[in-house]
């Protein structure tokens, strides 16, 4: 029984020894890692130290560095301090002498303010004066203003009426058949158209008064005419060629070949009482120029009447004798073309009711056809 008790105490310990020794065993892996983990805290903390301890080095190193440099911007600052100082002084010296000058022109306003309203009161009166003189001068200005006017109306009637008969432009208003003048020539020809019926009647004092402009009215070249400027103060030019009006020529009793045509064809409307065409035909070339009258005929015919050139559309008999429109002004134009030239054309005709241009005889002659 004894021994029992022993072998099972023996084993009761050495249970109890494993166990401590297991015990100790976790204690030491424990206290091991322990050591471990602290020895790498201590280790960070130190790395930590030696950080700041050199941040520390640096930090003391900038703040020794700008001692210098802040002791340099005082003494800086003392300096303009003190020059400011003086300048504040010099300030306030000038400030002062301003008030002393600002006191002595106060002075002096105050003494100028009589002469002031004297002078104020003076300029009113005379504002007044002047206003008057300058509502009169407006006056007188538009009075010479409107006298200018009537004079440039009047220079530019005059103009238009000079040059008028050199430029050829509105030239349906040298064609007159009412003109008094005019009215007398025909009538002492004529005797005027008794029966406007009588179309033999017609044609023969259309030849009586051919016959009369060739007979009476002397042919006479154009001499220089002068042409007036667009404005009074412009250049004063003069032209070769220029026109007259039928009263003119008729008391003149001289004239070229446009103031012959010109004559004529007011005495023929004139004699017709307006009532039939007579035109003015103007032919040109290279070289010149030249105008007679056309009295274009029912059917396509035509007579042409050339006071200046001693030429006139008639028969076998020297009768007037309407003919084909392109026979007779081919027959005209060939009279003319060893004067004027082989490129002799038609190239207007005009009379008081009528003005048109042609750029050919062929364009000339369809025009008339399809009149």
């Amino acid at each position: 029984m004894e021994v029992k008790d022993v072998s099972e105490k023996k084993v009761v310990s050495r249970k109890v020894a494993i166990a401590l020794g297991i015990i100790c065993v976790i204690l030491a892996v424990g206290l091991v890692g322990a050591v471990t983990n602290y020895t790498s805290v201590i280790n960070r903390k130190c790395s930590q130290i030696q950080t700041l301890t050199n941040q520390k080095n640096q930090l003391q190193t900038w703040l020794n560095g700008n001692k210098t440099l802040l002791n340099q911007i005082k003494t800086w600052l003392q300096g303009n301090i003190t020059y400011y100082e003086s300048q504040i002084a010099s300030l306030n010296s000038q400030i002062t002498n301003l008030q002393n000058q600002k006191t002595r022109l106060q002075i002096w306003l105050d003494g100028n303010k009589t002469l002031l309203n004297q002078t104020q009161q003076w300029l009113q009166e005379n504002i007044t004066y002047y206003e008057s003189q300058i509502t009169s001068l407006n006056v007188q200005i538009q009075d010479l203003q409107a006298e200018y006017n009537q004079y440039v109306t009047a220079y530019q009637s005059l103009r238009d009426e000079v040059n008028q008969r050199w430029n050829q432009i509105d030239v349906e208003h040298f064609i007159t058949p009412q003109d008094p003048a005019v009215h007398d020539i025909v009538y002492s020809i004529t005797g005027g158209w008794s029966n406007p019926s009588d179309w033999d009647e017609y044609w023969t004092d259309v030849k009586a008064m051919y016959d009369w402009v060739v007979n009476n009215v002397e042919y006479r070249y154009d001499g220089l005419y002068p042409i007036l400027p667009d404005t009074p103060y412009g250049n004063l030019d003069f032209w070769d060629e220029m026109w007259q009006f039928p009263n003119e020529t008729l008391s003149l009793r001289k004239g070229d070949c446009e103031d012959m045509a010109i004559l004529l064809c007011s005495m023929i409307r004139c004699y017709s009482n307006e009532q039939y065409w007579a035109e003015v035909i103007i032919i040109y070339s290279s070289t010149s120029g030249h105008a007679a009258v056309q009295i274009p005929v029912e059917g396509g015919e035509l007579v042409i009447l050339d006071p200046a050139g001693n030429y006139y559309t008639h028969d076998f008999w020297g009768d007037i004798s309407p003919t084909d429109v392109s026979q007779e002004i081919n027959n005209w134009l060939n009279y003319w073309k060893p004067k004027m030239g082989n490129d002799v054309y038609v190239n207007r005709i005009f009379s008081d009711y009528i003005d048109e241009t042609f750029s050919s005889t062929n364009e000339y002659i369809s025009w008339m056809y399809s009149r």
